[in-house]
Formats: C-alpha cells, structure tokens, sequence
C-alpha cells in the first residue's frame, strides 16, 4: 500500500490543488498565498512545486497534500487518499482503513439515511402534511425543499432509532451521531415533530441537522449536538449550495437563520449563508475567506451595539475580508425584506456600506451629534473601531468623518484615537533585519535565508566558510550542499532533498519555501552580492561575539593581575576589533 501512496504523492500536483481553494500567487521557484489557516494581510503561506509541500511561516502549518486535505476538510488519511487517488487517475488496491476511518464512515452513512428518511417524511408522507403548510405560509417553494433536502422528524418518539436500527446500526453509533437520547423511556428521538434542515459540510455531505418545533415544545429551534461530524463552531447552513457563487461573486452574504439563507437563494442571491444560530467565528470566516474577498452582513440586530457581532466583524477583518453591512431598513429580518419588497433586498445588497460608515452611522442615531455627552459616546464607540485599522489613508479618512459630523477637530480626535493603538509587532522581514545589528535570535533568520538564496537559485556556494553558521541544523545543511556540489557539479533541488537526513527536512523544507524577492533570484549577480552581505552579516556578528568574550576574559585576568595574559588577550581584542571595522570601511 505504501508505494501507491507514494504513487498518489508523486501524481498529485499540490499547486494546482491549493489554488482550488486559494489564489497562489508565483514567488520565484515557489507560490505564496495569504494562509487559509490563520487571519493574515501579508502572505506568508508558501507553496513548493519542487518538493510538493507547504508551509504557513505565520502559523507553522505545513506539509504534503494529505495534511493539507486534512487541516482544510477535515479528511482523514484513507479519504484523502482516495480523493487524491481519483484525482491522479490512481486505481488503489485493497486499502484498510483505520477504526477512526471506518466510524467517521458509519456516522456518515447514518447522517445521510437520516436526512433521506426526514426528507421523504416531509415530502411523501402523510405525517410531513402540516410541515408542508408551515413552510408554504413562509414562502419555501417546492423546489427549495428539495435543494436544501428538507426535513419533517416523526413525533413518534423513537421512529427514528427503530428505523436505523433495521438497518444495522448499533444504538452507541446512533447515539454518537447526535440523533438519540437515553431516558427512563428508553431510547428516545432526539428531534420529534420538528422541521428539519440538513447541515452539509462543503463537500456536501450531511454532518448535522438544524431543526424548528411545530407545536409548542421548547427549545424553538434546535441543533444537532457536537459530534465527530458535527462542531457548530466550524459549520454554516447552506455552504454547499453558497460555495460556487461565493466564489464567482467574491463575496459571501451572511444571515442570522436558516429560513433567511433559503429566501435569499429564492431570489437569486445564492451566495447566503447563516451560522448557525452562533456568534460569528473564526473557522466560519475561514471557510468563507477560502472562497470570498468580501463579506457583507445581513443581521437584524444592531451591529454596532451588539458585541459578539463586533467580535466576528473583527475576526473578519483581520483575515483581510471587506466588510460592508446590508442595512434592512424596518424590516425585522432579510426573509421579511425579501418576502414583501424581493427587489429592495437586492438593492440593499448593491448599496451595501462600509463597516465604518456603518458604526459612525449607528453611533448618531443613538446618541445623537449634539452635546457634549452624545459626542463623548459616539467617539468612544468608533474610535475604538478605527483604531483596528492599519491603512493610514483609510483611518484618516473616517476621523474626517467624524470631523464634519461632530464639529470636533480631527487633532483631537486622533489624539483621543492613540490612546486605544495597538502595540506594534515584531518585524520578520529580512530586509530590516539585516540593515541592524544581528542579534543571536535574528542570526538564525539570516543563516536560513542565506541558505534559501543558495538553493532557490541553484547557486554553488563558493567562498563560504561552515563556520559562519552556528545553528546546527543550518550548518550540517550547508555541509549537505557543499557535498553535493562537489559531486554533482550543480544544485538540483530533488536530487539535493534525497540526500537530506530525515531529522533535517523540516529545516530544509523552511529553507526551500522561505520567500525571496523575485527579482534578486532572477539576477546571478544580485544573487551573489546578496548571499556575501549576508555572510558579511553573519560574520560581523561572530567577531562581535568573540569581543565580548574576550572583554569579559581581560577583566578577569584583570581581577587576578595576570599581566602577561592581559596582553595577550588585549592583542586578540585589538586584531579582532580591526577585522571587525574593516568590512564597513571598505
């Protein structure tokens, strides 16, 4: 079985399955993208062709295609594998998954016989007959009954276990999959006399189910609990059908409720989706960032008083997603907006607002620009939510807003604005790190980025000297290089890899997907002067070391008064001292 998954890696081309989920951009031997893991403005999620990894150097998420099949869908081996393997055109042999495998594959069987067994109850059965009515007083047409494959559960109370029990399943499966309850009735239904809506992951596979009472029985709406499928967190109603429209729009709607998602893609904006009941989070912005540029919110409560939605509207942002908020007038929801004024709805979309403008407007209806107190109020809602930004030009802009609507000048209003600034963080990008002292820490940056010069560009290292790098894996890379040089004649990464020790890769892969400006690899000369500045650098910094060792060894050669050692030593110091001038003087 291995040489088939060594078969499948060598087939599968990793480029082009990330780019189906996030545009790659070229970046000299390598493709780098913003990562799909963690929230980023700057791209540091780096793709290698050459070796078929990746590797995030924000988050440190890396590795081959199944590891990122499994970080963005959640598959485990055996499906990956056998996703990869049709993809490559691999007939795979007899392959044994693993008990996790085998049980995610049972819950799925049971999640889909379930969701088929509500659907037919609701559409065929006599049972399903006030279901029907319900959803035909709120507008849900024949044909979203069946895209959405909605559901009627039994209020029988164990219709449900009885029927998939039949089928084989144990009760401890049917259990796990969220659909049972044990009580001193025996195992019961957890959904009875409910409408059902089918959860799908993106790949369309039902994981959960969101239901809605037809009687009096509380909770009103109820979902699935979380399972080995299902975290409520990670999901979002009607993802399976929004994703392709997501995608060609660039922009992903996003609803309080499920009936709301159903009447947008009634009217055609399919690109709706809801969470699920939840405040927004961070796995939800993250699907959606893997297909959307723009994020535009359609709740009805009040976004800029409401602090979970502020929350998921930062989460947003600082992934990089445009936000803009679809305002529904006095309608209470976007199904009541849809279903009286269907072409308001659509203009309300079209005439989507800036965040910002959003949160200044809010801010004025409810304190009002008048009076020193309704000043105060307004500016400690906004200024909070401008201090977020990091575009300079953008922030200006709304304290000029500001300005004009509250006839407060904008000196005081930035002043008032720097109390809630964010502390910078610490800078990785090598161009600042090398034109200042080295320190230790960033020493390891330098040693890594040389050796990325070297190999990216296929450049034989001529003059370098081994002592320059003092990490230990840095240093028994270069010696893997200058071996292979001297062998081969040149640098060919997947020959070079094979060669690599296992307990380095890591280390060699970091190397070989570390961004490099493109216009340094395309030019031998720049290439070259890059790679001896850096040795410079590095250098520099071992002579600095040396002198601080010397210094404290002279004073304690001082303390003890042993005069013939002091002068060796202030001899040492001097030369060193010297060497240590000469490469700036020159």
């Amino acid at each position: 079985m291995e040489s088939q998954v060594d078969e499948v890696k060598s087939r599968v081309d990793i480029v082009g399955l990330i780019s189906e989920y996030i545009p790659l951009k070229k970046a000299g031997r390598n493709y780098k993208a913003l990562c799909p893991f963690h929230g980023e403005k700057t791209p540091s999620f780096m793709v290698s062709p050459d070796r078929q990894i990746f590797k995030c150097f924000g988050c440190s998420e890396g590795g081959d295609a199944f590891a990122f099949l499994k970080r963005m869908e959640g598959m485990e081996f055996g499906e990956a594998l056998r996703f990869l393997a049709a993809r490559a055109g691999v007939r795979l042999k007899e392959y044994k998954p693993s008990p996790a495998e085998e049980k995610k594959e049972t819950l799925l069987k049971i999640s889909e016989l379930t969701s088929d067994l509500y659907h037919y109850l609701l559409t065929k059965h006599t049972c399903g007959e006030p279901a029907r009515s319900y959803l035909k007083s709120r507008g849900i047409t024949s044909k979203s009954i069946k895209d959405f494959k909605l559901g009627f559960a039994s209020p029988q109370k164990n219709f449900l276990f009885r029927f998939l029990a039949k089928k084989g399943f144990s009760p401890q499966d049917i259990s796990l999959a969220g659909l049972t309850l044990t009580t001193n009735e025996g195992i019961v239904d957890r959904f009875k006399n409910r409408i059902i809506f089918p959860i799908f992951d993106t790949q369309g596979r039902t994981i959960a189910f969101s239901c809605r009472s037809l009687g009096d029985d509380e909770p009103k709406y109820l979902n699935s609990p979380e399972t080995p499928l299902f975290h409520k967190s990670k999901a979002l109603y009607g993802i399976n059908l929004a994703k392709t429209a997501i995608k060609k729009e660039k922009s992903a709607i996003l609803v309080e409720g499920n009936i709301d998602v159903i009447s947008a893609h009634q009217v055609g904006t399919i690109n709706a989706v809801a969470p699920l009941g939840t405040a927004v989070t961070g796995e939800q912005v993250e699907i959606l960032r893997r297909f959307a540029e723009n994020l535009l919110f359609a709740f009805d409560t009040d976004l800029a008083g409401d602090a979970a939605a502020k929350r998921g509207i930062e989460i947003a942002e600082n992934v990089g997603l445009n936000i803009r908020v679809v305002e529904l007038g006095e309608d209470k929801d976007p199904d009541e907006l849809i279903q009286k004024k269907p072409l308001e709805w659509k203009r309300s979309i079209k005439e989507a607002v800036p965040i910002y403008d959003y949160f200044i407007n809010s801010a004025l209806k409810r304190f009002g620009p008048s009076g020193a107190e309704s000043k105060r109020k307004v500016a400690a809602e906004v200024l909070p939510q401008l201090a977020r930004l990091t575009d300079e030009i953008i922030k200006a802009h709304y304290l000029q807003v500001l300005e004009s609507k509250l006839g407060i000048e904008e000196g005081i209003l930035r002043a008032a604005l720097n109390k809630y600034q964010g502390e910078g963080k610490e800078t990785r990008d090598i161009a600042e790190i090398l034109e200042k002292p080295l320190s230790e820490r960033k020493a390891s940056i330098v040693e890594k980025y040389l050796l990325a010069l070297i190999v990216q560009s296929s450049h034989p290292p001529k003059a370098l000297e081994e002592k320059i790098f003092e990490q230990t894996e840095t240093r028994e890379i270069f010696r893997k290089i200058v071996e292979f040089t001297k062998k081969q004649g040149r640098l060919k990464i997947k020959s070079l890899a094979k060669t690599i020790p296992e307990s380095l890769l890591p280390a060699f892969d970091e190397i070989l997907l570390l961004e490099i400006d493109e216009e340094i690899l395309a030019d031998g000369e720049r290439v070259e002067k890059e790679i001896n500045y850096c040795a410079q650098r590095l250098e520099e910094l071992n002579l600095r070391t040396k002198l601080r060792q010397l210094s404290l060894a002279i004073k304690q050669a001082e303390s003890t008064g042993d005069e013939a050692k002091i002068t060796t030593l202030s001899r040492e110091f001097r030369d060193l001292s010297k060497a240590l001038l000469r490469p700036e003087t020159s």
